[in-house]
């Protein structure tokens, strides 16, 4: 699947600076081995920054990270060089020599073997190019620190193969480059990761599709930082397969009408997590959820990346440290792949948005949502492109870009406090949504609708380009300086007030400032100061002359 982008690859400089901080140190430590680094060693991140962006709008852009998710990374690679230094591996070993792998001996029973033997911890196995099976999963937990890479290593399933790989109890590991194949019939991985320090994970990629088969299969991968400390970094994450449209990972009870349990979902961050996972430019394509990180007490970060069409959201988030940033999510059933398992079509029998903020019952504060490019070409059924669910509490919404063309449908949704199967947060329940622009074809819907129950919700210095936009474009969400039509350029004083007295000023729509520089803006300058001039003027005006002035 494809979203068609002539920009489907990642700037290289920028997809350095991303990767820049993962294994802090490594180099030294594979050096210091005397082994052959298995792949370019990274520096720290703030020692290879240099420029990536030419000014400050690159980080202004959506579909690119902004200053704060780099921040972000470079925070969490300086916590972990201040607590743990760089991974010390006492050895570099040739995998297939250390296991004792005969031609066709599965890798997972040398693998619990050597963990039996306490031969894993303190270890870096190096997996040589070559393809290496897997008949059954795998259970080990090395003392410390271990660490698996293979840039050109496959791990093939047998036909019919559900299974797990856990790896867990570790201070500090690094998996690199490894490529699960479960391309044979029914096939399945899902890898669990645990650690109480820090992981770096990259490069790691799934073939083939994860057919929906009624069972317990987990997602493709399952991090979890089980300390609030713990932390783990995970670059390139890449899967294209997909499952089943219309699947529900849900087994034991009763799925929708029609829908088939046990769709497989990318990747899931959940309750045993407590510390910070940060997916850096992941790619996913068509699983159940692309990135499902609701149901957890720890914070999920997401950097950049590319989903598309995955069948329920591409990224499902909650938590005030949380946040999806620069990230392009793609909705366009056309492209759903006719081989795809099953007999529907993405969006056919189950709504699909592209981000939906829930707290999972948790009661936690929304995330932040921060330079988003959503693109909506068509999808039969959608509750909206961004949903908060009655679950969520108060988010924020900045600089991203909403392009649909789904009629009936908004690029906004906010439901009210309590509404749905879960309770609603404690705590604030406003959704303020800044310097973002929806654009499309859409009708029939307004481009925001929100609730009458989360009456500090604001829209502010953001355009509306549907056709024919107007006010009534954004329902039941205070406004200020929203412009409207193909040059964001109307305004109209405020005709009633709408939640708590004095909150936001008494004019809107007065100056707009969208996300990014786009179609249709130059000159749009001058139209704003003169607007906001005018507008503060009339303000000010005693009623009786500015009633006078109107007329």
């Amino acid at each position: 699947m494809s979203d068609g982008s002539p920009n489907a690859d990642a700037p290289i400089a920028r997809r350095a600076f991303l990767r820049a901080g993962v294994g802090v140190a490594t180099a030294g430590t594979l050096a210091d081995a005397g082994a052959a680094t298995p792949t370019d060693a990274p520096a720290p991140a703030m020692a290879r920054l240099g420029n990536p962006a030419p000014d400050d709008g690159g980080f202004r852009t959506p579909g690119q990270p902004s200053r704060a998710a780099h921040r972000a990374l470079a925070g969490v690679e300086r916590s972990v060089a201040q607590r743990s230094g760089s991974p010390s591996f006492d050895r570099v070993v040739n995998a297939v020599e250390y296991l004792g792998l005969g031609s066709d001996e599965p890798v997972n029973a040398a693998l619990e073997r050597a963990d039996a033997a306490g031969d894993l911890g303190g270890v870096l196995l190096d997996f040589p190019p070559g393809t290496y099976r897997l008949t059954d999963g795998c259970n080990i937990a090395p003392d410390g620190v271990f660490g698996i890479v293979g840039p050109r290593a496959v791990f093939r399933l047998d036909r019919g193969l559900r299974c797990e790989v856990k790896i867990h109890g570790l201070s500090r590991g690094l998996f690199e480059g490894i490529t699960f194949d479960q391309r044979a019939d029914r096939a399945a991985v899902s890898v669990l990761l645990r650690t109480d320090g820090h992981l770096d994970v990259r490069d790691i990629t799934y073939r083939g599709v994860a057919e929906a088969v009624d069972d317990d299969q987990g997602a493709l991968l399952r991090p979890v930082a089980a300390t609030r400390s713990a932390s783990i970094r995970i670059d390139g994450l890449r899967a294209r397969g997909g499952t089943n449209a219309g699947s529900h990972a849900w087994v034991g009870s009763d799925p929708p009408p029609n829908h088939v349990a046990g769709g497989v979902v990318g990747a899931f961050v959940g309750r045993a997590n407590r510390g910070v996972v940060q997916f850096v430019d992941p790619v996913l394509h068509g699983w159940e959820n692309g990135i499902y990180a609701t149901r957890t007490r720890g914070a999920v970060q997401v950097i950049g990346g590319r989903f598309v069409n995955n069948n329920n959201t591409a990224v499902r988030i909650s938590g005030a440290e949380s946040f999806c940033d620069g990230a392009t999510i793609v909705l366009d059933a056309r492209r759903w792949p006719a081989s795809q398992p099953g007999a529907f079509t993405v969006g056919e029998i189950q709504g699909v948005s592209a981000v939906r903020v829930e707290t999972g019952g948790l009661d936690k504060a929304g995330p932040r949502l921060s330079n988003l490019d959503v693109r909506a070409y068509a999808m039969e059924r959608c509750p909206a492109l961004v949903v908060y669910r009655g679950s969520a509490g108060a988010g924020r919404m900045e600089r991203c870009r909403l392009t649909t063309h789904l009629d009936g449908t908004p690029a906004i949704a906010i439901d009210a406090p309590g509404s749905g199967r879960r309770p609603a947060a404690s705590g604030a329940q406003a959704v303020r949504m800044t310097h973002v622009e929806i654009r499309g074809t859409m009708t029939g819907a307004p481009a925001v609708r929100g609730t009458t129950d989360r009456p500090n919700s604001l829209l502010a210095d953001s355009c509306i380009r549907i056709p024919e936009a107007g006010p009534d474009d954004v329902r039941t969400v205070r406004t200020r300086n929203v412009g409207y039509g193909p040059d964001c350029t109307a305004s109209h004083p405020l005709d009633s007030r709408f939640g708590v007295p004095g909150d936001v000023p008494t004019i809107r729509n007065t100056t707009v400032q969208p996300p990014s520089p786009g179609p249709g803006l130059p000159g749009l300058g001058v139209l704003v100061g003169l607007g906001a001039m005018t507008a503060y003027v009339l303000a000010t005006l005693p009623p009786v002359l500015r009633e006078r002035l109107r007329d």
